[in-house]
């Protein structure tokens, strides 16, 4: 029987670890638990104690129950079994479970997540229960306490115990009181700056009105701003110039420019369209993938957290994408930069050598890109191109560069190393480029979720994405400083995204993707823009470059949003 239930248990765990997008290693950082025993749970091969699963299932972001089901679970002297699991009116959770405490027993329990209430009833016997020392509770006595402190379950004599336990009601964002006077009110308050609203009813038709976003969820209505990066009025000649002017065109410029064969005017002129409020027809700009690309068996790879078929197929819909290659371009201009032959970090499918080889045609990249998925994508799109399959980090050539290139892959990998191995490679007077997604400066964790949160929705703002009612209020909490279950909405809008048709969900998730793998902390390690800089100046670069290019969080150029650097390495 012990062993079925190490069986049923261990494959409840893969399943939901699965379905949270972790890897082994991601689940053992976040729960604090040996990779090695995650893997031998999951294999029914070992057996779970209570402290171990309680671990699992916060690292989860699940009930204990979720987890556990109906199986009984014993560790040294204490059994426990689920016996129901309830929603409380108000919408939280009530889980009721049968401890039962051998004679001499004694277990400590770590905090659960914020918010737990515990009440204990005594069933038969005597026990002490709660924050050390605890109370003693016999038949029919009580004790209620929080769960999310450090408490204990001991018995001399053995007892048996009901154990409630009472999860908070997930947080949304409560709306104000609707009306017309109100929602013109709200449109010039968002207008003017504050970052978001939310209105009860539905008052204003979706779009963009007054520099102001507007979106339904539910029978709401929320309203967004995003803030402005003012970006430099280059200049250049041919494709370069054209590109330019278009950055500041009106609409109809714009809409002229949909026909353009150029995929970079035309990327440039859906960007510039979209955040007008209008959106064109995306299909040009979609990536056509024949056959799905297969998953890596590399634990932690890049494609167990992303949909490789998903970022082939729309990332050129992606808010400043377009616009970092034409920046970048220049920049490669501006310090005067002859060499051909360059290393291009993390590929992936290669969009943005496609914009950038309009600008620049005599570059001849090198790609270093060890995710098999990610190069066969590449091999689809420019079979050309030199591939080195390996990781960039431990990448060791006999050549040195005058060029490295990353676009969007730098937070990929530990920035120290990335920023190393660069300098490393380059030969004196060297450049490294990178343009890549940063978020705002943060000094502690929650800091860092609520960024993260910002940064990646707000590349969503703009998208006419109605009736996702937990993706605005995942925004709005984030906009009023909450950081408690912002995880789980961003599941339940994933999940929201992954059964609607088209390809604007289809980019919504991919984002929300990303989004989860930073909250884990897997594949996707965003830091600061100001953070990155620091690190490139100690590793030995000098700065030539820095721009913010889309801006998603902040209005210091130092804030959240997509940047571009061109640093050198002193002669």
């Amino acid at each position: 029987m012990k062993d079925n239930v190490s069986y049923y248990i261990g494959q409840r765990l893969q399943r939901l670890r699965q379905a949270k997008g972790l890897t082994l290693s991601g689940l053992a950082a976040k729960a604090g638990v040996a990779r090695s025993l995650i893997y031998a749970l999951e294999a029914g091969k070992a057996n779970p104690t209570l402290a171990t699963l309680w671990a699992l299932a916060q690292a989860l972001e699940v009930s204990f129950s979720e987890l556990v089901q109906t199986q009984p679970v014993a560790e040294e002297g204490v059994v426990v079994q689920l016996i129901e699991q309830t929603q409380e009116p108000g919408g939280g959770t009530l889980e009721v479970y049968r401890m039962d405490l051998y004679p001499h027993s004694l277990r400590h329990a770590e905090p659960h997540e914020a918010g737990i209430r515990e009440r204990v009833i005594g069933l038969k016997g005597k026990a002490r229960v709660g924050p050390p020392p605890g109370k003693e509770v016999g038949p029919g006595e009580e004790a209620d306490f929080s769960g999310d402190v450090p408490h204990l379950y001991a018995s001399e004599e053995g007892a048996s115990l009901l154990v409630f336990l009472h999860y908070p009601p997930v947080s949304w964002p409560k709306g104000e009181p609707g009306s017309e006077e109100k929602a013109s009110l709200a449109l010039r308050e968002v207008g003017l700056g504050v970052g978001g609203m939310v209105l009860e009813g539905r008052w204003l038709a979706p779009g963009f009105r007054e520099g102001v976003f507007v979106r339904w969820g539910g029978s709401r209505t929320y309203l967004f701003s995003l803030p402005l990066a003012p970006l430099p009025r280059l200049t250049g000649q041919g494709l370069l110039g054209e590109a330019f002017a278009l950055l500041h065109a009106p609409r109809e410029d714009l809409r002229f420019y949909q026909r353009s064969s150029s995929l970079l005017l035309h990327a440039l002129a859906w960007e510039g369209l979209l955040l007008k409020g209008e959106v064109a027809d995306p299909t040009p700009l979609l990536i056509k993938t024949p056959q799905p690309f297969p998953g890596s068996s590399v634990e932690g790879g890049w494609e167990n957290r992303i949909s490789v078929d998903l970022y082939a197929q729309v990332e050129l819909l992606h808010p400043g994408y377009a616009r970092q290659l034409l920046y970048l371009a220049h920049g490669l201009q501006a310090v005067d930069l002859t060499a051909e032959r360059f290393l291009d970090v993390g590929t992936g499918p290669g969009h943005h050598l496609l914009l950038l080889l309009e600008l620049l045609p005599h570059l001849k990249p090198v790609a270093v890109e060890p995710s098999l998925a990610s190069r066969q994508a590449l091999a689809q799109l420019l079979p050309w191109v030199e591939v080195l399959p390996v990781d960039f980090t431990m990448l060791e050539t006999g050549e040195a560069f005058s060029l490295v290139l990353s676009v969007g892959s730098s937070h990929h990998m530990s920035t120290w190393n990335f920023l190393d191995r660069a300098y490393r490679l380059l030969r004196p007077g060297g450049v490294l480029a990178v343009a890549d997604e940063f978020v705002s400066p943060f000094a502690t964790r929650e800091e860092r979720v609520r960024n993260l949160v910002l940064h990646h929705t707000a590349y969503l703002v703009p998208f006419p994405l109605e009736d996702c009612e937990a993706l605005w209020a995942l925004r709005i909490l984030a906009l009023q400083g909450e950081t408690k279950g912002l995880r789980r909405l961003v599941e339940e809008a994933l999940q929201e995204m992954r059964v609607r048709p088209g390809p604007l969900a289809s980019f919504a998730s991919l984002e929300l993707q990303a989004l989860l793998a930073g909250l884990d902390y897997e594949v996707e390690t965003k830091t600061s823009a100001k953070r990155f800089l620091e690190l490139a100046l100690a590793v030995g670069f000098q700065v030539e470059q820095h721009f913010r290019l889309f801006a998603t969080h902040g209005s210091s150029s130092w804030d959240g949003g997509t940047h571009l650097f061109v640093l050198r390495r002193p002669e």
